[in-house]
């Protein structure tokens, strides 16, 4: 048999998937959401269902975990590997917990402060706001905690920070992996004023994934993220602050609640790093 050349083994030996590869797989994803969508659209518009309903919301539940689980599943049987080779649960010491809680509790408020800059330089289109207060804010309010809330941070995650992130790390530097990962997440909402927090957010995450080969505290900052913009567009009233994780006001955060949000973040990040090395010098024992 003829030896192949040293490039050549090299590429055939390389793990799926590559940055072409998730590329297809994030366009596999748009191709079934936007079928899913005419198909659903045509639905509601032949019944006559209002998308106040909770028909509507169930069938959005539905079209949602069909696209990324195909996607899912088709990106994971190409990777020839076991379910734990490829989405990491593992568990995670208690101090590195307390200190992701705590990074979170400031960064949402950073990240709702970059939303309203990023608003303030390219108004939201009236259309686009009426999209988000729609899934936001629903009369059932539990179709908006598992459509917002729950399922983009085990979907979203499972895909961008367990597939994907599988196989960047065995084919591109950490940081290459890190940062094309964080990109296709922030490209993936298709629009930019979810762009710039998704991207942080992405690179962040996946960091954490691969240092601490865990997705759980990736799918919590995810859901923690997504669950405070449902709770507080839903309880203005009883949690009212200026600005704050609002896509309909064009308003700034006052500087006090800014601050509290750096001084969470940091405080976050230095326990973090706290917690991390004081776990591999227990595993190093």
């Amino acid at each position: 048999m003829e030896n192949l050349p040293a490039e050549n083994v090299q590429t055939e030996n390389k793990s799926y998937p590559r940055i072409k590869n998730a590329i297809l797989l994030c366009l596999l994803l748009l191709g079934f959401q936007t079928g899913a969508g005419i198909f659903f659209g045509t639905i509601i518009g032949i019944f006559r269902i209002g998308t106040d309903s909770l028909i509507y919301g169930v069938g959005l539940i539905v079209l949602s975990i069909l696209s990324f689980g195909a996607v899912i599943f088709i990106g994971f049987k190409k990777t020839n590997k076991k379910f734990n080779d490829v989405f990491l649960f593992n568990n995670i010491s208690p101090g590195l917990w307390i200190s992701v809680i705590v990074f979170m509790f400031g960064f949402v408020i950073i990240s709702s402060e970059l939303d309203n800059f990023v608003n303030f330089l390219l108004p939201m289109p009236e259309f686009l706001q009426e999209i988000f207060d729609s899934l936001l804010i629903n009369d059932f309010f539990i179709v908006s905690i598992i459509l917002v809330g729950i399922m983009p941070a085990f979907l979203e995650e499972m895909l961008f920070r367990g597939l994907f992130l599988s196989g960047f790390k065995d084919n591109y530097s950490k940081t290459k992996a890190i940062f094309i990962s964080a990109l296709l997440f922030g490209l993936i909402h298709l629009n930019p004023y979810q762009f710039v927090t998704a991207f942080i957010i992405g690179i962040v995450t996946a960091w954490l994934y691969l240092e601490l080969k865990s997705i759980w505290p990736c799918i919590y900052m995810h859901l923690f993220n997504n669950l405070l913009a449902v709770f507080v567009m839903n309880f203005k009233d009883v949690f009212n602050i200026e600005g704050f994780n609002s896509y309909t006001e064009r308003a700034f955060q006052p500087l006090w609640f800014n601050a509290v949000g750096l001084g969470l973040t940091v405080t976050g990040v230095l326990l973090f790093f706290f917690f991390l090395e004081k776990a591999k010098a227990k595993s190093a024992l």
